[in-house]
């Protein structure tokens, strides 16, 4: 089957350093935002408990049951936006180095190979995801020891049921990221151009239109992804962000499916 031959195809091309590389920066962020979060934490009532949008939680927040993950469910916009910049470059550089057309030249169904292009890529998200979550729970365990944290309710059902939760939040979350990214480099197929574009779009650009438009955080694509991995906000909720995210990601993965089908492919 082509798409099988392609994941096998592009699994074994994921295997080079610059990936391993990448994928240890994905979990030093989940640490990081872990320390952050513990390390800024101030007393309060239960705030980014109940406030996912929050990025600074209370101590108070801290010890729920979802609070061992706090961290990690906060930096799931940078490791989405990490994701979507290695999307957008490494399918841009197809391009730009010509490997695309010898690629071609072996598996010219296209969209075949673009599926299984992408379940590699997947795939290897969902397992440094683990890697990221592990490591995150780790270090808040040492930082709720340091900061005096009480953690009973970190080991409880209620606390497995909130992990496995903002796994899958944040899994969704950085795969529409990921979907985002690799729409770039198929459309802009520059590695410089897209990279910037998706980075000036999606951080500072819609941010400041959100200064100027309180609802854009209902609209605007990358609002809508982050509020997705935190577990949605007090404005448009959880099942809004994940609808409508689900609705763009369908949509750039059309339109990226359209460009790579029907333009020539000249570099």
């Amino acid at each position: 089957m082509a798409i099988g031959r392609s994941y096998r195809s592009e699994a074994r091309k994921l295997r080079r350093p610059g990936t391993f590389l990448a994928m240890g920066g994905l979990a030093a962020l989940a640490v990081l935002s872990s320390v952050l979060s513990f390390a800024l934490a101030k007393n309060g009532g239960l705030g980014a408990a109940r406030m996912p949008e929050v990025s600074v939680p209370t101590l108070q927040a801290l010890a729920t049951p979802g609070g061992i993950l706090l961290g990690f469910r906060v930096g799931s916009t940078f490791t989405g936006l990490l994701l979507m910049v290695l999307c957008a470059a490494t399918m841009a550089t197809e391009y730009g180095q010509g490997t695309i057309r010898m690629i071609f030249m072996r598996e010219p169904r296209r969209l075949s190979w673009l599926a299984g292009r992408m379940g590699a890529v997947l795939s290897l998200l969902a397992v440094a995801l683990v890697g990221a979550f592990v490591l995150s729970a780790a270090t808040a365990v040492l930082m709720a020891q340091i900061r005096g944290v009480p953690t009973g309710q970190w080991w409880t059902a209620v606390a497995l049921r909130e992990a496995g939760k903002n796994y899958l939040n944040v899994l969704v979350a950085t795969t529409f990221f990921a979907i985002t990214g690799t729409a770039l480099g198929l459309l802009i197929r520059s590695t410089t151009a897209a990279v910037l574009i998706g980075v000036a779009w999606m951080f500072p650009l819609e941010h400041i239109i959100q200064q100027a438009w309180l609802n854009g955080v209902k609209w605007l694509p990358g609002l809508v992804f982050s509020d997705i991995g935190t577990g949605g906000n007090l404005i448009s909720g959880y099942r809004g962000p994940l609808l409508l995210g689900a609705a763009y990601a369908v949509a750039f993965a059309a339109i990226a499916a359209i460009s790579l089908a029907r333009r020539d492919v000249t570099a």
